[in-house]
């Protein structure tokens, strides 16, 4: 596979669950040390953004050779975040895409992660779930200043520009995020833990 590093998105709080969703349990570990462990696989470097709850977060996961970063400003969103881990990866001087996924979507495979790092042809390649864009999504570092600057949320920074997608479509559905306790079952399920 194509050289990429990755972003890992795990600053949100999750309200609606009731408890850090980076610690649900996946067969006896932290889904977010699940999540890690298996995107450390496809991506080198890792770097894993915490906010909400962090030191928690911290002391619950074991997130292996991971570089962590903490978003004290996760309350501004997914875009606070993006922003902390690609300004980190521009001053390591990183110089490969960055898929960035979300800590929370433990359906995310290696197979599409594959067929999205082999379409990934030019500024930002989405997935299509069934007609609606997703994550995990690759920024080329030719756009890291660009997503930087604007700070929103990495999915609509390319709705607001289409010219730089390339879409990868795909027949799954799009991977559930964890947010409330009804998805935890049909996610892990979905994922292969019991």
């Amino acid at each position: 596979m194509t050289p990429i590093a990755g972003l890992l998105l795990a600053a949100e709080s999750s309200t609606a669950l009731g408890r850090a969703v980076q610690l649900v349990d996946v067969a006896g570990r932290p889904l977010l040390e699940v999540v890690a462990e298996r995107m450390a696989a496809w991506a080198d470097p890792l770097v894993v953004v915490l906010g909400s709850g962090a030191e928690e977060v911290l002391d619950g996961a074991n997130l292996g050779e991971a570089v962590v970063l903490i978003d004290y400003d996760w309350e501004h969103g997914l875009g606070s975040s993006m922003r902390v881990g690609l300004d980190h990866l521009s001053r390591e001087r990183v110089r490969t895409p960055a898929l960035l996924a979300l800590g929370d979507q433990p359906g995310v495979t290696a197979d599409l992660v594959a067929r999205l790092v082999d379409a990934h042809e030019g500024q930002v390649t989405v997935p299509v779930y069934r007609y609606e864009w997703g994550y995990p999504m690759i920024v080329d570092r030719s756009q890291w200043d660009r997503f930087m600057s604007r700070g929103f949320d990495p999915l609509d920074i390319a709705r607001a520009h289409p010219e730089w997608v390339t879409e990868m479509r795909c027949d799954d559905r799009i991977p559930r995020r964890i947010r409330v306790e009804a998805d935890i079952k049909e996610a892990l399920t979905r994922f292969g833990a019991p």
